[in-house]
């Protein structure tokens, strides 16, 4: 037999004494059972997360993972400082505690210019007729007297500021004195409003104003525009000009009047929604 020859017996002889020994291990292995496997205990060894994996429960299920709620968008703008108030102001102003925080987002000093007409001085104005208009159920008066009025004023922009409003709001929508007073309308209490006007049809007509089709049928308008008319001419001749400053005044004190019969939130969105036909044009786009 060549060396060639010899060499491949001899390959195959050490491949059977290889694949021998092998079978052999594997039988004995079996044998004696299955191989031992080694348990690692996690809790022994050191914790490399730094406590950001949410630690597991016995069932297997991670805790849940709750993360810090961000601060309000208008927080850095909100000035919550004591108010310094008349101490002369007999008006509710608890009645209508939450429509004066409306009000104060709705005037936040930085945005108050800008959202003057639209936003800012309707909501102001509307605040001011609720206020007097709650107060009225206490004091049987639609109308503060002058010296009365100026308290009023202040210390409702006293309590604005205090909650972020603008400290301008008089000169940027405009306040004065007629809109807390009865100005030149003839009328200013609750009992001779109510001898004079037909109130539960007033009431009625104002009760729920429709914010889509009021501006073109304009039914609660036009019920404040008749009372102001009526009101206006108790101790004259009923006038047709709405536009007068005396049917100006009454208009103001009918508000009033609506406002204390209405619950806070329904007054401001009757009107708020008289206000937005005014700014939109009235009936020009019917």
């Amino acid at each position: 037999m060549g060396p060639a020859g010899r060499l491949s017996v001899a390959a195959a002889l050490l491949s059977c004494l290889c694949l021998h020994g092998l079978l052999g291990n594997s039988g004995q292995a079996f044998a004696q059972g299955p191989p031992v496997l080694h348990r690692i205990d996690h809790a022994e060894e050191d914790d490399d997360s730094g406590g950001l994996m949410p630690e597991l429960s016995p069932t297997g299920s991670p805790q849940p993972f709750v993360p810090f709620l961000a601060p309000a968008p208008l927080a850095p703008f909100y000035n919550n400082s004591t108010p310094k108030l008349s101490g002369l102001n007999s008006l509710n102003f608890t009645a209508i505690n939450g429509l004066m925080t409306t009000t104060a987002v709705d005037c936040f000093a930085s945005f108050a210019p800008f959202l003057a007409n639209v936003i800012c001085c309707p909501q102001l104005q509307a605040t001011l007729t609720i206020l007097i208009g709650q107060s009225s159920k206490q004091t049987g008066s639609l109308a503060l007297d002058p010296t009365l009025a100026n308290y009023c004023l202040s210390d409702v922009q006293q309590l604005l500021m205090s909650q972020g409003a603008s400290d301008d709001l008089h000169s940027i929508c405009s306040v004065h004195l007629s809109n807390a007073t009865e100005g030149s309308c003839p009328v200013s209490t609750v009992d001779v409003f109510e001898s004079v006007v037909d109130s539960s049809k007033l009431l009625e007509a104002c009760r729920k104003v429709d914010p889509v089709n009021e501006c073109c049928s304009q039914t609660c308008q036009s019920a404040i525009s008749d009372a102001a008319r009526k009101i206006s001419s108790k101790d004259a001749a009923l006038t047709s000009d709405t536009a007068s400053p005396k049917v100006n005044s009454c208009r103001n004190v009918v508000l009033r009047w609506l406002s204390s019969r209405l619950e806070p939130s329904s007054a401001t969105k009757m009107l708020r929604q008289i206000s937005n036909c005014n700014v939109n044009g009235g009936t020009s786009y019917c």
